[in-house]
């Protein structure tokens, strides 16, 4: 049998190897760059969490003592829940409408997705309270058409807080989802229809699947948002539905607490950071996201 392997020259192999060996040198960088403007400042609010004219846990103790506070925790992520459900509920039919469309449309399209970047959040949420309010588009088209009687108090309520964070974070999941389902060769799902699959079928067993990765994108980030969000919840809400950034906020500047606020963000963080770490045990995001094989 002839041998068809070829050798390989000793010079191939060292381009790599030069490379491997530089390559912590490339990354220093961007290892500076975090270390000093993420890497710092957690280990400044750790530190704010532990000391306080000596080394103290009287944050950490007063959040595992107080019910009140585990309340507004679980609000908070129930809050981050719902509000990527909202968000994924919507973005994925407009993400897969923006798909099928011609390339000029959308184009078009996706620049009003992008137009709320261009402004202020602070300026979104006003908005919000403006259509919501008393005397606001929604209450004065109600009454307009007969439907209700007098105007409904939307603000300060559970559903005025979920419009605003889904309206704030719906462009986040449609910009994942769109970029993963712009990547898919529809070619698949003929294929499954002219092997007798029907299109639903082939929707669910072909399209679906091929989207996790900007499902799980979109899902991680607008989870992480909306949990960490201030301005929304303080506009929009009422006492029924503080935050636990709100009360962050609360004791920096009203209580002049700085201990308690590092401890509550320390574990706000650390929850969130658990949330992520456990899903990684389900779903294997380096091999979906293209990363270990």
């Amino acid at each position: 049998m002839t041998d068809t392997t070829f050798p390989i020259p000793a010079a191939a192999g060292r381009g790599p190897r030069r490379l491997a060996g530089r390559f912590p040198w490339l990354m220093a960088p961007a290892a500076v760059f975090y270390v000093v403007f993420f890497g710092w400042p957690l280990l400044q609010m750790l530190w704010s969490s532990i000391w306080s004219d000596g080394f103290t846990f009287a944050g950490y103790a007063e959040f595992f003592s107080e019910p009140v506070y585990w309340w507004v925790l679980g609000y908070t992520m129930v809050i981050g829940v719902v509000t990527l459900v909202l968000t994924l509920g919507i973005g994925y039919p407009v993400a897969y409408w923006l798909v099928g469309l011609n390339k000029t449309w959308t184009v078009v399209l996706m620049a009003f997705v992008l137009i709320p970047f261009w402004s202020s959040g602070l300026v979104r949420t006003y908005a919000w309270l403006v259509i919501l309010g008393r005397q606001g588009l929604v209450n004065t088209t109600l009454i307009s058409f007969g439907w209700i009687d007098e105007p409904m108090p939307f603000l300060g309520t559970h559903t005025a807080v979920l419009v605003g964070l889904t309206y704030y974070l719906l462009p986040y999941m449609i910009l994942c989802l769109f970029s993963v389902m712009n990547n898919i060769d529809r070619n698949l799902m003929l294929a499954a229809r002219n092997l007798g699959a029907s299109p639903l079928r082939a929707f669910f067993a072909i399209f679906v699947p091929l989207t996790k990765p900007g499902v799980f994108a979109g899902s991680f980030l607008v989870f992480m948002l909306a949990v960490g969000m201030y301005i929304t919840p303080a506009l929009l809400g009422g006492p029924d539905q503080t935050t636990l950034p709100l009360v962050i906020a609360l004791q920096i500047n009203e209580a002049l607490d700085w201990t308690l606020a590092a401890a509550l963000s320390m574990i706000l963080l650390v929850v969130s950071v658990a949330i992520q770490i456990f899903a990684n045990r389900y779903v294997d995001f380096d091999k979906m996201w293209g990363g270990a094989r």
